[in-house]
């Protein structure tokens, strides 16, 4: 393998044409797109006509004529077929911590006295600080239980209230086998959320084929939505009727505009809705989500493991003498888009690539994180950015950062 193989791929690759809806800074090899993704050339000129047109000249008119009421629903149903789901069943709201919060607690409202909450070991922090206040909540009623990863299917029982999981671990890129906890849940009458936000634009997702009742996720990794746009609800369509909002607010009152003094949910996926929705960040999303028109997800999908293949295959044959060890699993079917390897200076490492133009990220203790976005990514950039580490290691320039403290943003 060589930097001229690498051409040959990105000139075959059919996705390679999509990059060109991205605009990235020249010379920069980014891998933290499952942090923030690119952006995407149309989104800031349609921010700014909205803005000026919508907002400036169509002012509160904008909530009809811009159809501004229901770009929630509208994106919602965009992001739909990206992981496997129907029309309807999908809105995009509030944050991912929000959202959990807003199913957790409703769905806990009916455990019929069973009493443990499961989720895993190493999960996304908020996902079990969120868990934690709602068991906070019922004085007592809940109990949490940490599961390793791989003991999961066996703390899940006639006990289980509720499990909440990650698709894809966000330090290791591990990745769960969906379909089978869902089922194993299932035959339980256990309800369990799924945290889609490093899946959702990057790996297989079939949440109607897998029977998956529940789900959440983010919009600013591998959707490119924007610093802190907004994520998404997902409810399949058998088990909306039947949910009942713990979090209510006018934008899911089933007569908005009748200003009634007491609630009443409407029947939709709307229910999922609370306040007034952020219209600027929605279009934002509605583009990050258009970057993804005409492309095939199967093509979306083999390009994120080849990528990780070589990524994987490189580092074995140039940077294992230098103490980096696989974090990630190396079966492509257990691994989400990222490649993530331990190191004891994964820090100061991370630091030093920035500084050679290599955006990877580090996440504590010891991981140095390379997210895989195949809409945008070259197979070249993976061939450089091992160069690039390579390099830093052989003449030690990381240690220019050994003394650096932690950035609350790496």
């Amino acid at each position: 393998m060589d930097r001229a193989v690498c051409e040959r791929l990105d000139r075959d690759c059919p996705l390679a044409p999509f990059r060109e809806r991205f605009a990235l800074p020249e010379g920069l090899l980014y891998f933290d797109g499952n942090s923030l993704g690119a952006l995407p050339k149309s989104t800031a000129a349609d921010i700014g006509r909205v803005v000026r047109e919508e907002w400036g000249r169509g002012l509160v008119e904008s909530w009809l004529d811009a159809d501004w009421f229901f770009l929630a629903r509208q994106t919602g149903d965009a992001i739909a077929p990206l992981i496997g789901a129907s029309a309807g069943e999908v809105v995009c709201a509030d944050s991912t911590s929000v959202n959990l919060f807003k199913l957790a607690a409703s769905l806990l409202r009916h455990s019929e006295g069973r009493r443990t909450v499961v989720t895993e070991r190493g999960n996304f922090p908020t996902d079990v600080y969120i868990l934690e206040g709602l068991i906070d909540l019922s004085d007592g009623k809940f109990d949490l239980v940490l599961a390793e990863p791989e003991t999961i299917v066996g703390a899940i029982d006639g006990d289980t209230a509720l499990v909440l999981l990650s698709h894809v671990n966000f330090r290791t890129g591990a990745m769960h086998d969906m379909a089978a906890i869902t089922a194993h849940c299932t035959a339980h009458g256990v309800p369990a959320i799924w945290d889609l936000s490093h899946s959702a634009g990057a790996v297989p997702l079939a949440l109607n084929r897998w029977g998956v009742e529940y789900a959440v996720g983010c919009t600013y990794k591998f959707l490119n939505g924007g610093p802190g746009a907004p994520a998404y609800v997902y409810m399949a369509q058998d088990v909306i009727a039947a949910y009942e909002p713990v979090v209510t607010g006018w934008f899911s009152h089933a007569n908005q505009f009748g200003f009634e003094d007491r609630y009443r949910s409407t029947a939709g996926i709307e229910k999922c809705l609370v306040g007034t929705p952020p219209i600027l960040s929605l279009r934002a999303v509605m583009h990050g989500i258009a970057c993804f028109d005409g492309v095939d997800l199967d093509d979306v999908v083999q390009k994120s493991r080849t990528l990780s293949e070589l990524l994987i295959d490189l580092a074995d044959e140039r940077l294992a003498h230098a103490g980096f060890v696989l974090a990630s699993p190396r079966e492509p079917a257990r691994r989400g888009s990222q490649v993530s390897f331990r190191h004891p200076e994964a820090y100061a490492v991370s630091k030093a690539l920035r500084a050679a133009g290599v955006v990877a990220d580090f996440r504590s203790p010891d991981i140095l994180r390379f997210g895989i976005a195949p809409l945008y990514m070259r197979y070249v950039d993976v061939w450089d950015a091992v160069d690039a580490l390579a390099r830093i290691m052989a003449s030690g320039g990381w240690m220019a950062h050994s003394t650096d403290a932690p950035e609350a943003v790496t």
